[in-house]
């Protein structure tokens, strides 16, 4: 098809007066011919002249020629997208499950709009499938372990298709394939390539009823005879009331079980309050012990995926190196000295300064009792009881000496390294010179090191350079008593996992006052506070805060006069473990933190202990540069119990270096069949339990929980990508909405032409005007 138009070079009004005036002269010119021009010669004159005109007032309209161009041959593309994961087996829409539903409309669709698109429909779990046809798609069962839509999404959009291509997405909207940013990112890009997505959902909010289980902690490290409490939470969906088994099993045998109630109360975010299961479990024996709890599962549960939970203890027999630093004599310090020896896996050495140049240094060791008879042996050297609280019955050996210098204890770095735990108490100047405080922040950063200060700042002065090592700042104040209250954080960080459990108070909150001098005044930025206090008054401060710094944490507890938690009036007799337990929970806490302990030359740890199917498990390999000589160990992978009737081979993988993390190493297995897996450090000592770990990979099991459909999230993708929801009747509304798509994006195209800028054109102009001189030139008239 072909028009023209015009695009006047000038306004309209100018070229208007134009005109005229050319009128007006040519009229005037030819209102009298001249006598020597003969009538026929001027009359062709005159129209020479005009036609002169005319072509100049012409092109000053400048005249286009508009040739429409045809759309590409062909049909656009639409793109059938069903949902073929485990939540479309889902039977809560009229006639079967959603799968069947959305099978019924891709076949629908393809019927209907075959004369209008070249259609093509796909399934989609993790990812988009093959193509295939309605009969095939509706014989598959949904079987997919996880919805990922962005991939769905994206793998429709390589297609050059100039006349235009179309997405259906007939799905439940359950995505749970990484954040939903990405999904609408995805439906972005489909915008900006033209491909709306036109969208339909399918199933209701509810789903079934669920049990499930989720241990407090999965992994925990444990000294040989030390008891370790595991807290199973056992989660459930859709349940009002039941009473449910837990069980704590061990290379498949059972060991210990209770029953728990479960009740339909919600927290305050209207989410099911978890009922709670306790065992306690110890190992007289170094190495890794894999344990499993499970809840019996319920008639009709969604899925039983998730009702076990793996466990994993490390039984170590490495000791523990505390150093205790005082600026003279405390209750609190006496206190704290037995009860960190009370711990087996504890060598305590005790600095108590007397006076400048007298320094008590006390030694407890692991060492078996002298043979002769305490009343003859040395005066510095006497047998301690272990303590009954731990279940160890091993004596100490307790060494003493005077030394002249405390400014020198701190002063060799060679000396901290042999520490993981140093505790500092009050009034510790003489021990804190520049060379002390620099190597102390060495030995955080570097060693990896636990600092703890106990009972508030060690200094009486300020001391800018050990303040920039601390979490928190301190103001001088009268002194005032508080009460201390764990908070949300502290709760979440389990760091008294071991007391309290048997009821949901606070264990810190009964029991006696505190009193502090110098309170803290505030937190650093990156500090947690894990306990506050609260004075009569209702003004509350930090007691018990914590830092990570560097390889190593630093760790504030506020408060003097602790030692009365471990001498309880009548009132408290029932918390008097948790003095004991605060200081044992935080040593383990502390030690299970390290990266490599003292001696300790290289780690094997996995960063959880249950990998899905779907993803590639792997481990962390820790090795102390100094013991590193070429390539790293290689690491052997050990399949046990693996699901399938080929069970794969022990196989070896070649750790990769962590970039900028000096001596760590990333062991990656790929991904792997469901099953146990034992994995350790080839030439690694049997009796390092470090060298080994254990896990498993299973099946997820969302797709069977989280079956509630997600409207809001497919009207999202609609919007976002240019597309729209479709209604009852899908092809009709997909036809009509992709004709307005189409009218919006791919309008009818066309070629333009001007006609002043052909040479033939200027050329006719201007023979139109030499002929009209010529002619006036013949009559004489030039």
């Amino acid at each position: 098809m072909e028009t023209w138009s015009v695009q006047p070079f000038i306004p309209g009004s100018l070229w208007a007066a134009l005109a005229a005036g050319a009128v007006v002269l040519l009229a005037w010119y030819a209102r009298r011919r001249p006598p020597v021009v003969s009538l026929r010669r001027w009359i062709a004159i005159i129209a020479m002249m005009s036609s002169s005109m005319g072509l100049v007032l012409l092109l000053l309209l400048n005249p286009i020629r508009v040739q429409t161009i045809p759309p590409p041959p062909g049909k656009p593309l639409l793109t059938v997208l069903v949902d073929a994961t485990a939540s479309m087996a889902t039977p809560d829409v009229q006639g079967g499950t959603r799968y069947h539903a959305a099978s019924d409309t891709a076949a629908k669709l393809a019927a209907d709009l075959s004369d209008k698109f070249d259609v093509r429909i796909r399934s989609f779990a993790g990812e988009a499938a093959a193509d295939t046809d309605p009969k095939q798609l509706a014989a598959r069962p949904p079987v997919g372990r996880n919805t990922d839509l962005s991939l769905a999404i994206e793998s429709c959009l390589d297609e050059d298709r100039p006349q235009g291509q179309a997405i259906a997405l007939l799905s439940d909207g359950a995505h749970n394939a990484g954040i939903v940013a990405g999904v609408l990112a995805s439906s972005r890009l489909a915008k900006a390539m033209a491909s709306p997505v036109y969208t339909r959902t399918y199933g209701g909010a509810s789903g079934g009823f669920d049990l499930g289980i989720e241990l407090r902690s999965s992994q925990d490290l444990a000294f040989i005879g030390q008891k370790v409490l595991v807290t199973a939470h056992v989660t459930h969906i859709g349940l009002n009331q039941a009473h449910p088994t837990v069980s704590l099993y061990q290379d498949g045998a059972e060991i210990a079980k209770q029953q728990v109630d479960i009740s339909p109360q919600s927290d305050e975010n209207g989410l099911s309050i978890p009922a709670d299961a306790h065992f306690w479990v110890s190992r007289d024996k170094v190495g890794v012990y894999p344990y499993e709890a499970r809840v019996e599962p319920l008639p009709g549960e969604l899925t039983q995926a998730n009702n076990s939970a793996p466990y994993l203890l490390r039984v170590v027999d490495q000791p523990i190196h505390v150093l205790q630093i005082e600026g003279k004599p405390y209750w609190d310090s006496k206190f704290l000295m037995r009860t960190l020896g009370s711990v087996p896996a504890v060598e305590l050495d005790s600095a108590v300064r007397i006076t400048d140049s007298r320094v008590m240094w006390r030694t407890l060791t692991r060492a078996a009792p002298p043979t002769t008879n305490p009343t003859t042996a040395p005066a510095q050297a006497t047998a301690v009881d272990a303590g009954a609280d731990t279940g160890a019955d091993a004596a100490r050996l307790e060494k003493w000496e005077i030394r002249n210098d405390a400014g020198t204890l701190l002063s060799d770095p060679a000396t901290l390294r042999k520490y993981q735990i140093i505790v500092l108490g009050r009034d510790a100047e003489s021990f804190l010179t520049d060379s002390a405080v620099a190597n102390l922040q060495s030995w955080v950063t570097h060693e990896g090191g636990a600092l703890v200060c106990y009972r508030g700042s060690p200094t009486s002065v300020a001391n800018e350079k050990l303040a920039r090592l601390l979490p928190v700042r301190w103001t001088a104040g009268n002194e005032s008593r508080y009460r201390v209250k764990m908070t949300d954080q502290g709760r979440d960080l389990h760091w008294l996992a071991d007391v309290g459990w048997e009821s949901d108070a606070d264990p810190l909150a009964q029991l006696p006052a505190l009193a502090e001098s110098a309170a803290a005044e505030r937190s650093k930025p990156l500090a947690i506070v894990l306990a506050t206090g609260t004075q009569n008054s209702g003004a509350s401060s930090p007691v018990v805060v914590y830092q990570p710094y560097g390889a190593g944490r630093v760790v504030v507890i506020e408060g003097a006069g602790m030692w009365r938690w471990a001498f309880l009036p009548p009132q408290y007799q029932k918390q008097e473990e948790v003095y004991p337990a605060l200081w044992h929970s935080m040593l383990r806490w502390l030690v299970s933190g390290v990266g490599l302990m003292p001696g300790q030359k290289m780690s094997l740890r996995v960063e959880k202990l249950s990998f899905s199917n779907t993803e590639p498990a792997g481990a962390t390999l820790l090795v102390r540069e100094e013991s590193l000589h070429g390539e790293p160990p290689q690491v052997q992978l050990v399949p046990d119990k693996v699901s399938g009737k080929q069970q794969p081979s022990p196989a070896t993988f070649a750790p990769t270096p962590i970039p900028d993390v000096p001596g760590s190493f990333r062991v990656n297995f790929g991904k792997l069949p469901e099953g146990r897996y034992h994995a350790n450090i080839l030439g690694a000592s049997s009796q390092d339990s470090f060298s080994r770990t254990v896990f498993d990979v299973r099946a997820l099991g969302e797709e069977e929980l989280e079956v509630g459909a997600r409207p809001e999230l497919m009207q999202r993708i609609a919007y976002e990508s240019g597309g729209s929801v479709l209604g009852d009747d899908p092809a009709g509304d997909l036809r009509q909405r992709f004709n307005e798509h189409q009218a919006r994006t791919h309008p009818a195209r066309s070629r333009e032409t001007t006609a002043w800028d052909k040479w033939w054109i200027l050329a006719g102009v201007l023979g139109t005007w030499t002929i009209s001189w010529w002619l006036r030139r013949a009559g004489g008239l030039v």
